[in-house]
């Protein structure tokens, strides 16, 4: 018999919110230096997948929530041949609920969030390049930096750690519905799709940089977005509304959790906006901000509010269609009118030096919505920190501010390529 899961404390958002508009699919992806070997890359997949417990699985309907049971059909590599992050159809897909997608140097994993958030999605990638260099007959020396393919995997890594880590106590309550920020509008493109902008610095010198402006890379890149965002669209208009940064925060950073299913807590980083403001009173706010909703007091605070509402004995019993109507309301109202885009940095990616070798650069691509038609991510390997925004619509004036103003404050080279998705269109 099949093991089966319940689907953690965030997954089950992401299955009541996504539709057409809303793929809830993002992307990590190495940029290997070498052309890839597909029969290699298959075989390193088959060893892999029976690793990760909780990503080999399909989803089952329940009558109060969906679950997820053991998937023992294979998972076939696929060439890429779509755009980014588009939805998956598990029934197109033997019941998986992620790809894994290849082109040219490039290897991709896209998943459904509702499986795992980014550093779940890493941890798997990282032991995909693994296996696979392996069979490629290459000497690699090892450490803790990997999860090797034939460990038993740990019940820690299984675990719903917002269940473990949520405290009941007399303050837990219901969030306010939060004021609307600044919405970017655009044409989308026709037809759908998602084009890609990617950016590559060196990320020791943009970190040198930051620190010189008293900010970290997370808090610059996210001002230095906010005052491009502000200079292509709100500079000559009159706008009541805030831009505001979604930032995921990884929340074992903060609780000693190895689960490799989703663990992290979004912080809304809001900036009021003037006719006098300047970059440097950006930054500031963006730190003082981002300092005081990264503690652990804050983030257990997050913690219990998520969990609040589906450990009632109402909640439980509701229905799952009216659960998920009561899911998409509050992803509405308290997410996607909430904040204007979502920045998601993965930091440095730590793996063995004797992998570093064989690998050029990593990518992270996190899928666009209706109401945030921009989103971007960042990751950094060999010192080449990635930059990349995801779109579906046609304007691109606040890409092309952000890397204008990037270079021209540094004076570092950023390299920037595209997909193309949606240039002719």
């Amino acid at each position: 018999m099949n093991k089966w899961y319940k689907i953690d404390n965030a997954g089950k958002v992401f299955h009541a919110v996504t539709e057409a508009s809303n793929s809830s699919v993002y992307r990590v992806s190495v940029l290997m230096k070498e052309s890839v070997k597909v029969e290699l890359l298959q075989e390193a997949l088959d060893t892999v997948i029976k690793r990760f417990p909780t990503l080999a699985v399909k989803v089952r309907k329940g009558i109060f929530w969906d679950f997820m049971e053991g998937n023992e059909e294979q998972l076939k590599v696929q060439k890429e041949t779509s755009y980014p992050c588009h939805p998956i159809n598990p029934r197109e897909n033997n019941g998986y609920l992620f790809r894994v997608l290849y082109y040219n140097h490039r290897i991709s994993v896209e998943i459904f969030h509702s499986l795992t958030d980014g550093t779940g999605a890493i941890e798997f990638l990282k032991t995909l390049i693994y296996q696979y260099l392996t069979l490629k007959k290459v000497d690699l020396v090892v450490d803790d930096d990997i999860l090797f393919p034939d460990q038993i995997p740990s019940k820690y890594e299984i675990e719903d750690s917002f269940v473990k880590y949520y405290q009941k106590s007399k303050h837990n309550h219901l969030q306010d519905k939060a004021p609307r920020s600044f919405q970017i509008k655009g044409t989308p493109f026709d037809p759908p799709g998602v084009n890609v902008i990617h950016g590559v610095i060196s990320a020791s010198a943009l970190n040198h940089f930051a620190k010189r402006m008293g900010a970290s890379i997370t808090e610059f890149i996210t001002a230095l977005l906010i005052y491009a965002i502000y200079s292509e669209t709100m500079k000559y208009g009159i706008y009541k509304e805030n831009i505001t940064i979604a930032l995921p925060a990884n929340l074992r950073k903060k609780f000693p959790s190895i689960t490799l299913r989703n663990f992290f807590s979004v912080i809304n980083i809001k900036v009021d906006i003037t006719d006098e403001i300047t970059l440097k009173d950006i930054i500031q706010t963006v730190s003082d901000q981002l300092r005081s909703k990264t503690n652990k007091e804050h983030l257990q605070d997050d913690i219990n509010r998520h969990v609040v509402l589906q450990e009632s004995l109402k909640t439980r019993i509701v229905p799952l269609i009216v659960k998920y109507q009561a899911m998409r309301y509050g992803f509405k109202n308290f997410g996607e009118l909430a904040k204007t885009l979502t920045l998601s940095n993965l930091g440095n990616i730590a793996i063995p030096p004797s992998m570093k070798d064989y690998i050029e650069s990593m990518e992270v691509v996190l899928y666009p919505t209706k109401n945030s038609p921009i989103n971007c991510g960042v990751c950094s390997i060999n010192d080449h920190m990635t930059i990349t925004f995801a779109r579906s619509i046609v304007e691109t004036e606040i890409i092309r501010a952000f890397f204008s103003q990037l270079t021209r404050l540094t004076g570092l080279d950023v390299k920037v390529y595209s997909n193309d998705w949606g240039e002719t269109t």
